[in-house]
């Protein structure tokens, strides 16, 4: 099963000047996000007083709360009548809240008219029910990086990269160094880096759920096929030594990639600033996530990122509205030339000429944006089991996503039994 293609939509809005309609009392919007540190508040900052000079009637006032906590405290403050007028949070999870009747329906409000500006595969990430109910804000999007001197150092050519699961097995063959009995680097792993399992079920083009996201079908063709991949790479290196390999991994420089052990990994494009600050002087390449057959499509990779939502406990709707749309579009601009975070809204990656960032921008099309089903948003417990038990156990792939499907239907059927109360 194919999933949608990450695709850009025709009309391009732009709201240069962006201003609130005129009110004749001011009102004080409180806005939330997990941007706490000395190289993300700056930018927000500078944002908040754009709006706020323009619109002296609508003031904003900026809290940062950290990123495990925010869905938390917001989803409390909702309950209580205290919530923030405008939030960001998860993108995978807006559906959730939404369908707990926890943030406001924004079709009412005029979201509808700025729907064309936004790549329709993230703006599909808060629409439930056929209501809109959040603002895509900024994206992700997930990359092979690969080592230059390394691939130089076993005679492959840097500038001809792997493109299919075949190359990643045919490179990493070269790639693997021992000494001794023991691994001091292994070429590749599928289960390393950013991506895992779920990953590359996307990149193969399935899902563990039907094409609503809401039955499970966690045992299907594909799916046992991708997990039989991952233990053919397992029982290369022994599951014993894939373990305490992957245990062996470090922060910041001493992480796997940057030490040397695994010179192909894939990791989200923001890896790049990691890379400027701990490693500037490593020679490396990043190209689409290779493919079984090495053609790339709108599921090759997958991305996440965060939505502007309202919070259903505000009292001034119509201004949050306003001061959201600001920050997706007009703020967004500004978020992507200082932060190269990937927007939303698709004229805001002009902003940003950076050729990395471009490359990476241009990698959205081959990005689905996966969302956590309504009805099971704890599944991926019953996979990662999966993953372990047939990795590290030696389980049958089969036997052991037959669990996880019994596991998750019945997460499934419990869940629609809730939302019915």
């Amino acid at each position: 099963m194919r999933r949608k293609v990450l695709t850009v939509t025709g009309l391009l809005i732009g709201l240069n000047a962006f201003t609130a309609p005129a009110l004749a009392q001011q009102v004080t919007l409180k806005f939330s996000a997990h941007w706490l540190s000395e190289q993300r508040r700056p930018t927000i900052t500078r944002i908040i007083d754009t709006w706020n000079q323009r619109n002296p009637n609508i003031q904003v006032e900026y809290t940062g709360v950290p990123f495990d906590q925010i869905i938390t405290k917001t989803v409390a403050g909702v309950a209580a009548g205290n919530a923030p007028d405008v939030v960001v949070l998860d993108i995978r999870t807006t559906k959730q809240r939404a369908s707990k009747n926890q943030i406001l329906d924004l079709t009412s409000l005029g979201a509808n008219t700025i729907a064309s500006g936004f790549y329709s595969n993230l703006w599909s990430t808060a629409t439930y029910n056929g209501k809109q109910y959040g603002l895509p804000f900024v994206t992700d999007t997930r990359v092979l990086f690969y080592n230059k001197a390394a691939f130089k150092e076993v005679g492959l050519d840097p500038n001809k990269p792997p493109k299919t699961w075949d190359d990643l097995w045919n490179y990493a063959l070269k790639l693997d160094k021992k000494d001794g009995a023991r691994w001091v680097r292994m070429g590749f792993h599928p289960n390393f880096g950013e991506f895992g399992y779920p990953g590359w079920l996307t990149n193969a083009g399935d899902s563990f759920f039907d094409k609503n996201n809401e039955e499970a079908r966690a045992n299907n063709a594909t799916a046992v096929k991708v997990l039989n991949w991952m233990k053919k790479w397992t029982d290369k290196y022994g599951a014993n030594n894939y373990a305490a390999f992957k245990a062996s991994f470090g922060g910041g420089a001493q992480d796997e990639f940057m030490s040397g052990k695994v010179p192909m990994v894939v990791r989200n494009g923001n890896y790049l600033t990691t890379l400027k600050v701990n490693a500037p002087n490593l020679q490396y390449g990043f190209v689409p996530v290779p493919t079984e057959d090495g053609k790339q499509d709108g599921t090759s990779s997958w991305g996440g990122g965060f939505n502007i939502e309202i919070p259903r406990s505000t009292k001034y709707p119509k201004q949050a509205f306003a001061f959201a749309k600001y920050l997706a579009t007009e703020g967004a601009k500004v978020w992507a030339a200082e932060q190269n975070d990937l927007p939303g809204y698709q004229v805001a990656r002009l902003a940003n000429k950076n050729a990395n960032f471009v490359k990476l921008a241009n990698n959205l099309k081959y990005t689905f944006v996966d969302t956590v089903p309504v009805y099971a948003p704890s599944y991926e417990n019953a996979i990662n089991k999966a993953v372990d038990d047939v990795l590290l156990r030696n389980k049958n792939a089969k036997e052991a996503l037959d669990e996880a499907q019994a596991a998750i239907a019945k997460l499934v059927t419990d869940g629609k039994r809730d939302a019915a109360r």
